[in-house]
């Protein structure tokens, strides 16, 4: 009996270690705030969130990396060129997120500005021709 406890036991251990990966995305732009993207990039960053039993959550995977990202000092706010990794054992499972940081709010201000001229310049231009017609 002893025998085949035993056996179950190193049975049960062995298959706790077994698990798999899986990707589940690949993304350009990532993030769970409002941004514009910019050209201010960081060294790439992963973040995860595990749960036991249950489900992980991939914006506390996203959450965590931007978080990472922002703890070297830098402004950053959002992921790119990223990619999305669901990872399970038996009892557990994480999503694991990794991308390159960028700080969109640096050029902002200034994009903002190069909009709202292309707008009232693109509105000038469509109202010539129409003025034409009357």
């Amino acid at each position: 009996m002893k025998r085949y406890l035993r056996m179950f036991a190193v049975g049960l251990s062995l298959l706790s270690l077994v698990g798999c990966a899986s990707r589940l995305t690949d993304f350009t732009v990532i993030s769970t705030k409002n941004v514009q993207v910019s050209q201010a990039k960081g060294k790439r960053v992963t973040g995860r969130d595990c749960a036991v039993f249950a489900t992980p959550n991939m914006k506390e995977a996203i959450d965590s990396a931007v978080e990472k990202a922002v703890k070297t000092g830098q402004d950053y706010d959002a992921l790119v060129d990223g990619v999305v990794y669901m990872r399970s054992w038996i009892l557990f499972q994480c999503i694991e997120v990794e991308g390159t940081p960028i700080n969109t709010r640096a050029k902002a201000s200034q994009s903002y500005l190069n909009r709202k001229d292309l707008w009232l310049h693109s509105k000038r231009s469509e109202m010539t021709p129409m003025a034409s017609y009357n």
